[in-house]
């Protein structure tokens, strides 16, 4: 009787323990927070996503493209995938959304995304990750900033011994960005995208211009907001320093530059 009693408290406890288990995993995305409420799913494509597993974290990057006619204000949503091709589970959610850097992509323009979360924050081991889904929102026109395009410069130095006799350090990236319409860009940025010479992304970023911690590595020819019909130069330096380890070995292919206003 007791060895009975004992089985039915056992099976009582597991049940338990699984029913907390089940009720932990939500149902929502992680980050859902970070969507609008009139957000909805989109044809949108999602181009040169990447991931891998850095220094004990999971990074994800990629570009979205606002095919519409309207302008939009675009999420992702992402499931992280194991080894063996398996959805596993990020901070007990099956997905997470990610926003685009720019809050208001116009017809036609693109914008980019990245993300990283300690190997901790998964149920197993991230090794790739999909799209489920492309969720947008209307935003208001207004100035659309463009790149008229850039040149680049390899900057190398002397190698150690057993080195190659000059080693790639940094990229020196030189353009201009054109503010075509009659209206002003009161708080211009830019997204930066470095291509590895295979064609992958590995790194999105966005500089603001009028942060002075970004002054040893960017500059503008004129501070302030874009002015309409402006046309601008600047300089960017990228240094193999803040790279991450695939590109740094790969080395750069291509740096691309997609400026956007900031909205506030």
């Amino acid at each position: 009787m007791k060895s009975i009693h004992f089985f039915l408290l056992c099976s009582s406890l597991f049940f338990f323990q699984n029913c907390e288990k089940k009720a932990a995993a939500s149902t929502e995305p992680f980050q859902v927070e970070l969507l609008n409420s009139n957000a909805k799913s989109v044809d949108m494509p999602v181009f040169q996503l990447n991931s891998w597993v850095e220094n004990g974290k999971f990074y994800v990057v990629g570009v979205c493209s606002n095919v519409t006619a309207d302008w939009q204000k675009i999420w992702v949503e992402v499931v992280p995938i194991d080894g063996a091709g398996k959805p596993i589970m990020i901070s007990k959610c099956s997905s997470v959304i990610l926003p685009t850097y720019s809050d208001a992509v116009p017809p036609g323009g693109r914008s980019s995304f990245a993300a990283s979360w300690p190997l901790a924050d998964f149920s197993s081991k991230p090794a790739s990750c999909a799209i489920k889904a492309v969720k947008a929102a209307p935003a208001t026109p207004g100035p659309i900033l463009v790149s008229q395009g850039s040149m680049a410069m390899v900057m190398t130095a002397p190698g150690a011994e057993g080195e190659p006799a000059s080693v790639e350090k940094a990229w020196q990236v030189n353009g201009t960005i054109s503010n075509p319409l009659p209206v002003m860009a009161a708080n211009p940025m830019l997204e930066v995208l470095v291509f590895s010479t295979d064609g992958k992304l590995w790194l999105s970023t966005v500089v603001n211009p009028s942060d002075p911690a970004i002054s040893s590595i960017f500059h503008f020819d004129r501070e302030g907001p874009f002015q309409p019909k402006e046309d601008r130069n600047f300089s960017l330096h990228v240094s193999y320093e803040i790279l991450p380890k695939p590109i740094q070995e790969k080395k750069i292919g291509r740096v691309e530059i997609l400026p956007f206003d900031a909205r506030k």
